[in-house]
């Protein structure tokens, strides 16, 4: 793989935030099964808000990686409410990978932190820090693993339809 087909995909990464399987992490790299991000609810309670909204950012995040890894700008784009720029902007990122008939697989989301900011039905405002792992390109001589991305704190606006979840728009924030 070229070198800037590689930085291609850690800028893809980086600006496409959140997306691709939820896996949980902690700031400093370690173990996302020994760190868990803090929105678990007690074992007897009701979940926190916290806690469902990542379960929803896992799912959206597992459907957008299958859609990476199987090469599908079509399935990718439903994730994203219609007229969704960074809906556009993933799919037509997607599209330059498969037209050099490359497959982006195994990436996933380490969140170290989440937060609701905004909760209405039908509407999620989350901001999140996390970083994108575990990508493998495939389709060039040999599979060839993908850089991590660097830790980012994006604000990540959700509506639910009838076909589930689906991203507005997501835009950077600065550094907490």
């Amino acid at each position: 793989m070229r070198t800037r087909e590689v930085l291609l995909l850690a800028t893809v990464a980086t600006v496409a935030p959140l997306w691709l399987a939820g896996m949980t992490g902690t700031a400093d790299g370690g173990d996302a099964t020994r760190h868990p991000v803090r929105t678990t609810p007690a074992a007897d309670g009701p979940a926190s808000p916290d806690a469902r909204a990542l379960s929803v950012l896992r799912r959206w995040d597992r459907l957008r990686s299958h859609a990476w890894a199987t090469g599908d700008p079509a399935a990718l784009i439903r994730l994203y409410v219609t007229g969704s720029t960074t809906g556009e902007r993933d799919a037509d990122d997607l599209r330059r990978w498969t037209r050099r008939g490359l497959r982006v697989a195994g990436l996933r989301q380490q969140v170290a932190e989440l937060r609701v900011t905004d909760r209405h039905p039908g509407r999620l405002v989350l901001v999140v820090t996390e970083r994108t792992v575990g990508g493998v390109a495939a389709g060039a001589s040999r599979p060839t693993a993908v850089p991590a991305s660097a830790w980012a704190t994006h604000r990540i606006l959700m509506r639910r339809t009838a076909a589930g979840w689906k991203v507005a728009e997501a835009s950077a924030q600065p550094a907490r």
